[in-house]
């Protein structure tokens, strides 16, 4: 049974990681693509995205679902608002901003390999699968705090106290970890507008 997005919130409420990388996944390329397909800017697609997601993180209560659960349509509002308060803050006028216009199997055929790539299932797969393969050359301090802090769901001051060492030092060993993680990658994914996406989401969850 797929679980509603009302479920999903209330798990990544009580702290559900993987609960929130569902979430994320699920919504991902349906979301940019309403972003920059209306302001046709990497930059500011990324950036209202991962205002959202914080968002997700820190007020996950504000995060709306209809009677069916979904949340999609709360989504799309709150960066519909975006959208317009960067076009008044910066005094342009967007090409188009309507929300009723957005049509998600039409607008999966529009693509630009330079700002923007869908990777399919298979592909995430393959990318978690050789993250784990560079976790599993680290020092085995460093596999440990990030075995703890993004697959076991385990807190800074838990990890602290289960490998005895300082807070400071967990926070530290997982950016190494991450950061080995991306200059370890394939070529062919280090580009991945996606996956580097997925990097900075786990780098924000290591304060959570």
């Amino acid at each position: 049974m797929k679980l509603t997005d009302h479920t999903i919130l209330k798990k990544i409420k009580s702290g559900d990681r993987p609960a929130f990388m569902l979430f994320y996944e699920q919504y991902w390329d349906s979301l940019y693509r309403f972003v920059f397909m209306r302001t046709r800017d990497k930059e500011m697609s990324e950036e209202l995205l991962q205002n959202l997601w914080i968002k997700v993180l820190e007020d996950t209560d504000a995060i709306q679902t209809d009677e069916s659960g979904s949340a999609k349509g709360y989504l799309l509002r709150y960066l519909h608002y975006r959208i317009i308060d960067h076009y008044n803050s910066s005094k342009k006028t967007p090409s188009t901003i309507s929300i009723d216009e957005f049509d998600p199997e039409g607008e999966l055929e529009i693509s630009d390999s330079e700002y923007f790539e869908i990777l399919e299932e298979h592909e995430i797969s393959t990318l978690l699968t050789l993250i784990d393969e560079v976790v599993s050359q680290l020092p085995s301090t460093e596999q440990s705090v990030y075995d703890m802090r993004i697959r076991r769901n385990m807190s800074v001051h838990e990890t602290a106290e289960a490998l005895g060492i300082s807070h400071k030092t967990v926070s530290n060993k997982l950016s190494k970890a991450l950061g080995e993680i991306r200059d370890q990658l394939n070529p062919e994914y280090q580009s991945s507008k996606k996956l580097v996406s997925i990097l900075m989401l786990m780098e924000l969850l290591t304060n959570y």
